[in-house]
């Protein structure tokens, strides 16, 4: 006991340095905080970038199209977002034709390699339920499910 009265601060000390150190070793052994975002999941995205060009021609193509109002596309990752706003005279059938044909203005690689989504919904506020609608096409399919 006189041991333990005599070290006491010494004891102390030693307790609270060896809590430090765990704390850093653990903070710098456990947490990736200095990783990439995504990982390992966008390695081989150089090669297949979906550049500018690409989203306008997209766009415009899209845009030029009777019945959409507005269209705007974002590259998050491997996944292609395609939001299409379309006024009430649009139907169901004719979005997923354009949206088919959108999916041509992307080549070959770039289908088998991102995940493109198409959500296409009224520009104005309706009573009409056709819309909004999803579509996805995974990097392994072909066509769009809706």
């Amino acid at each position: 006991m006189k041991i333990i009265k005599k070290y006491k601060w010494f004891i102390l000390g030693f307790f609270i340095l060896l809590a430090i150190i765990a704390v850093w070793l653990g903070k710098d052994l456990l947490l990736n905080i200095d990783g990439a975002l995504y990982g390992h999941r966008l390695e081989g995205i150089e090669d297949v970038p979906i550049t500018n060009e690409t989203k306008k021609e997209i766009s415009d193509f899209l845009s030029s199209t009777e019945g959409v109002e507005k269209v705007k596309i974002y590259v998050h990752g491997k996944i292609l977002n395609i939001i299409i706003w379309v006024d009430d005279t649009m139907t169901v059938d004719k979005v997923k034709e354009i949206s088919n044909a959108a999916l041509e203005k992307c080549s070959e690689e770039q289908k088998s390699f991102y995940d493109i989504s198409f959500l296409i919904d009224y520009a104005k506020e309706t009573e009409d339920k056709k819309f909004p609608m999803i579509g996805n096409k995974n990097k392994n399919s072909k066509q769009i499910v809706w």
